[in-house]
């Protein structure tokens, strides 16, 4: 029978290594959530697998921070709700990279690359760098950062949303989810019964609902990698520890003859991103996500 471990406080770090530093940081366990031995223990380090929304994730935990659980698990029945729909705002007008109004819509231009369908992963990469080109990060009107702001949010979105996969611009209010998981139809009005996501709040979405819209969670970046290179999506988010101060999303994309991945030894240390920010980017690779300022950060990938 396998031995299993309780989280008592809040939150505590599941790390890729048995020592405390940043860069040892996986994931944020919480409270109650069970973590299962699955090799032997480093003096104080437990060896353990956890469950991140449906993603089981190795790595080490420290004694202090867990109790033994004596009794049998017995598991809540899972709860069943109608499936939550997307949210978009639609409008009749232009929404184009190059304007710096309609930044809460999708883009809608028809000429707009997409990723191609199919399973050739040669023509799927293609077409996500032809995404990056047209979005063009660097020069773009819409994601150009000025007083004060910066738009990180919107280019995840957009990237994200040429490329066939769902990451919210807006998102249903309280009541509206009420409404919906009652079955009742909502529609998107904004301020009404939706809001804009902010990378903040896109952290907490990806970890609570990514995994109903295709995002699944990972730890391991060279798995990530090398599945962003056979065309498929990653995404980092990172959710500052203050929480009235921006945090950062990112898209992890596939690496090409001129632009790739930082490797130590063979493995992933820096994934191949792309990015507006405080700096717009459309290729760097560079770990900012273990910044003090970030509370929380993690790493999902959709196929």
């Amino acid at each position: 029978m396998a031995t299993l471990y309780e989280i008592v406080p809040l939150e505590a770090n599941l790390r890729s290594a048995p020592r405390i530093a940043r860069q040892t940081e996986l994931a944020r366990l919480l409270q109650g959530q069970v973590a299962r031995a699955d090799g032997p223990a480093t003096g104080n380090w437990l060896r353990v697998t956890a469950d991140l929304r449906g993603t089981a994730v190795a790595g080490y935990i420290h004694r202090s921070v867990v109790k033994l659980l004596t009794a049998p698990l017995v598991s809540a029945p899972p709860v069943v709700l109608p499936n939550i729909p997307e949210a978009h705002l639609t409008t009749a007008a232009a929404v184009r990279v190059g304007a710096t109004t309609g930044r809460a819509f999708a883009l809608n231009d028809p000429k707009a690359p997409r990723r191609a369908p199919g399973g050739d992963t040669a023509a799927l990469t293609q077409s996500l760098h032809s995404i990056i080109s047209y979005l063009a990060v660097e020069r773009s009107a819409r994601y150009r950062p000025g007083r004060g702001l910066t738009y990180c949010n919107i280019y995840a979105h957009d990237y994200t949303h040429l490329a066939g996969a769902y990451l919210p611009r807006v998102w249903w209010m309280r009541k509206a989810l009420v409404q919906l998981a009652q079955g009742q139809p909502v529609k998107p009005l904004y301020g009404t019964t939706v809001a804009e996501l902010n990378a903040n709040s896109l952290y907490t979405w990806l970890d609570e609902f990514g995994p109903d819209f295709g995002w699944c969670r990972t730890a391991n970046l060279d798995e990530l990698q090398q599945a962003v290179n056979l065309g498929q999506m990653g995404i980092i988010c990172a959710q500052r520890t203050e929480m009235n101060q921006p945090g950062h999303i990112c898209a992890v994309v596939p690496e090409t003859a001129t632009h790739s991945a930082t490797r130590r030894g063979g493995l992933v240390t820096g994934l191949l991103q792309s990015q507006a920010g405080a700096i717009n980017r459309a290729y760097f690779s560079r770990v900012w996500w273990t910044g003090r300022q970030f509370g929380r950060f993690g790493f999902w990938v959709h196929a």
